[in-house]
């Protein structure tokens, strides 16, 4: 091979790499930018799941606070008909 057939292998060498470049730099961003968006993603399903278990939380006192009721009002009823028997 000629030097000139060399030197004309190596730009067209460099000339590729200065093509690659640029394209690598824009996938690097778009991963960076993939990164941040899946990271919001993240904080937006932790918040969601937090919010989940405050409402599960507050819909077991509701329904403790039920059976507590009806409990009361189960015993205001057996009170009422013993006395209603022994009148």
């Amino acid at each position: 091979m000629t030097t000139e057939t060399n030197f004309r292998k190596m730009l067209a060498v460099a000339g590729g790499l200065a093509l690659a470049v640029p394209a690598l730099s824009a996938c690097a961003e778009q991963a960076d930018d993939a990164a941040a968006v899946a990271e919001e993603a993240a904080d937006d399903a932790t918040c969601a799941a937090e919010e989940a278990t405050c409402a599960a939380e507050e819909a077991t006192c509701a329904a403790g606070d039920a059976v507590c009721a009806a409990g009361e009002a189960a015993g205001e009823a057996t009170e009422e008909a013993a006395e209603a028997v022994t009148e």
